[in-house]
């Protein structure tokens, strides 16, 4: 005999009541039909559910959290199912709709992360943000706390990330999942077989506690046994994504753009002049998908944050000023105090002070930064100067120079080169023996001025590639459903499925990827599992829901594109 029961929890993660169906005293559980259609994705993260009862004697009330528990004979209960309440039945109603979502997709969308993430494992990492979330009291007492086993270690170091106030499951599906990347294998009927490339999957499961990681196990699905049924599912592929344009619009400005090739200061070389423009974005392609079925792109803006950069060292400075007043014969030279190694080291507790000789007023500093052999052509630059704003820039190399006037950055303190300069300027005249000339006009004439950052920096390519890879979209061919009784069926990462013919005899045998677990309720009231391989839902349900995202995107991708 198996039986279920629900557990209801206040918002704040107090528990109110259990509701049996048979209960040895107080109020008994009614549910028109069981509950239905209780959505467990192959790590056992919890989405959908849907149900219909009596709203006096459930009680369940507005954001409150369900759990769905089980048990087959007098064994112990087993919590198949947890979500919150977003949809719930009026009390005026003798029989109320309720609907409720997994915590991954309402109220981790709902709170936000708020602390620093520093250097780990990232599944060490994912543990700590789990951790500060439930400090913060932001969920009160409903989620329990990471374990090891829920969040293992997935020997992948990740960079520190701080939340900056993102919502924990934007930060984690937008910046952390894509950190990792496995490729699994899977059995053709034919005995060949296919490979696809994943992410973690991650989520909420139905003891309410964070799951991040790969789905590990397999289930054996044989039409041979009782009441298992095998179907197929039409092929969705509505969205198609093979490759990613990032996308950083907050990129410099500049009102004088001209590079000369095979010259210094105008003499001989060829000129490449770029006229005064508004910003433009800087892209960077990324391949996330084999192209079998055609290529497709999606764009993905990112925000210039310093995360996503890293910083290029210098190999030395100097300083030397145009001076407003004083004596310019000989011309005296600028006091240079700090250690010039402190600009890029990413601290902001040292750096470089100027100052003029007595008797001097300083109308433009110029600070000269060389660049050691094999650094790559640079994304951007850098500056914190707080007492000054930058004029212009001059990078000279052996094969030409490249000076932009009137500069402003898009998102200070990172001034990220647009495009034309990433990849027309710079390319044609980078190479071993660069210098960077910053150009500082200070607020203060007569002052010091302090320069505390001051260094070249280039996209970290693993962090954008880890934003996009998430995004990647290609069909599954001959995607199946299966039916199985009752719900004693674990989540696993994979299907070995068996499907036979009328006589018995085996018709085809292969793996899938297991995409959904649905515990569910028949007609007659039996509980059944629905188990979806390659595919999570039906073919016409995706492509609709595919059209309503990509309006969505576009919609995104043109507001972005707009504002550049």
């Amino acid at each position: 005999m198996e039986e279920y029961r629900i557990r209801v929890l206040s918002p704040d993660g107090t528990e109110k009541h259990v509701r049996e169906l048979d209960p040895p005293a107080g109020t008994p559980l009614f549910l028109v039909g069981g509950p239905r259609r209780m959505e467990v994705g192959p790590l056992g993260d919890c989405r959908e559910a849907t149900f219909e009862g009596d709203p006096l004697t459930l009680g369940i009330g507005p954001r409150d959290t369900v759990q769905v528990q089980y048990r087959a004979g007098a064994g112990p209960w087993l919590n198949r199912y947890a979500g919150t309440a977003v949809i719930t039945g009026s009390s005026r109603s003798e029989v109320g709709r309720y609907k409720l979502q997994g915590l991954r997709y309402r109220r981790l969308t709902e709170v936000e992360a708020r602390t620093l993430l520093p250097d780990a494992d990232l599944g060490a990492q994912v543990r700590r943000l789990f951790t500060d979330l439930i400090a913060s009291g932001q969920l009160g007492g409903t989620l329990q706390a990471p374990t090891q086993e829920s969040v293992p270690d997935l020997n992948v170091t990740s960079a520190a990330i701080h939340g900056n106030y993102w919502p924990v499951a934007k930060l984690i599906d937008e910046r952390l999942k894509g950190r990792s990347r496995q490729t699994r294998t899977y059995l053709n009927p034919d005995g060949s077989t296919q490979s696809r490339d994943v992410n973690p999957e991650w989520g909420v499961n139905a003891d309410l506690r964070p799951v991040f990681g790969y789905p590990a196990g397999t289930l054996v699905i044989d039409e041979a046994a009782f009441g298992v049924e095998i179907d197929g599912m039409d092929t969705d592929s509505t969205t198609l994504v093979t490759d990613v344009r990032v996308m950083f619009t907050r990129t410099m400005t500049a009102q004088f753009l001209l590079t000369e090739v095979g010259g210094q200061d105008g003499e001989g070389g060829t000129i490449i002049s770029t006229p005064a423009r508004s910003t433009a974005p800087r892209t960077i392609p990324v391949p996330v998908a084999p192209r079998t079925f055609g290529e497709a792109w999606r764009t993905l803006p990112l925000p210039t944050a310093p995360e996503l950069f890293t910083t290029l060292p210098g190999d030395g400075v100097s300083a030397r000023a145009f001076y407003f007043t004083g004596p310019v014969d000989p011309l005296p030279p600028v006091t240079v105090t700090g250690d010039p190694a402190a600009l890029w080291d990413g601290t902001l507790t040292g750096g470089l002070t100027l100052a003029p000789p007595d008797g001097n007023t300083v109308f433009l500093y110029y600070l000269t930064v060389s660049i050691p052999p094999g650094t790559p052509v640079p994304d951007g630059f850098r500056l914190v100067a707080p007492g000054a704003s930058l004029s212009g820039l001059t990078i000279r190399t052996p094969a030409g120079q490249m000076r932009m006037g009137t500069v402003s950055a898009g998102a200070p303190p990172m001034y990220v080169f647009p495009d034309v300069v990433r990849s027309e300027h710079l390319p044609a005249i980078w190479e071993d023996g660069a210098s960077v000339e910053f150009v500082l006009a200070p607020f203060d004439r007569a002052a010091p001025l302090l320069v505390s950052e001051l260094s070249l920096i280039g996209v970290n390519r693993a962090l954008v590639e880890a934003s996009a890879f998430p995004l990647a979209r290609t069909p599954t061919l001959n995607p199946v459903t299966a039916r199985l009784p009752g719900w004693n069926h674990r989540p696993a990462g994979a299907a070995q499925l068996t499907l036979r013919g009328p006589l018995g005899e085996v018709i085809e045998t292969r793996a899938l990827p297991i995409e959904l677990l649905v515990y569910d309720t028949d007609d007659d009231g039996e509980l059944f599992t629905e188990v979806r391989c390659g595919q999570r839902d039906e073919a016409e349900a995706l492509s609709f829901t595919a059209v309503i995202s990509a309006r969505d995107q576009n919609a995104t991708t043109d507001a972005v594109q707009a504002s550049t």
